[in-house]
């Protein structure tokens, strides 16, 4: 998937509210399980990159990769938080 993809997918979950179900919580977490094969991909790449302006390149979309699992990590444990209580 493509990051403006799956960051449109994570926008549509934050939205949720009270009504956040078992299937909602699914979808994030399929998400982030991409969302984190990106981030490792991108980790592995960092690693054998040669040239500077690479190494940058792949740090900036690394950092970027980053935040959106954190904050879709912040967003499933508030979603479990609103379907457990």
């Amino acid at each position: 998937m493509k990051y403006r993809k799956l960051l449109d997918k994570l926008n549509k979950l934050t939205g949720l509210g009270n009504d956040a179900d078992r299937e909602e919580i699914e979808k994030l977490r399929v998400v982030l399980k991409a969302l984190k094969e990106k981030q490792n991909k991108f980790a592995a790449k960092l690693e054998q990159a040669e040239g500077e302006h690479e190494r940058r390149k792949l740090k900036q979309k690394l950092e970027v990769i980053q935040q959106q699992r954190k904050k879709g990590l912040d967003v499933y444990k508030r979603l479990r938080e609103i379907r457990d209580a």
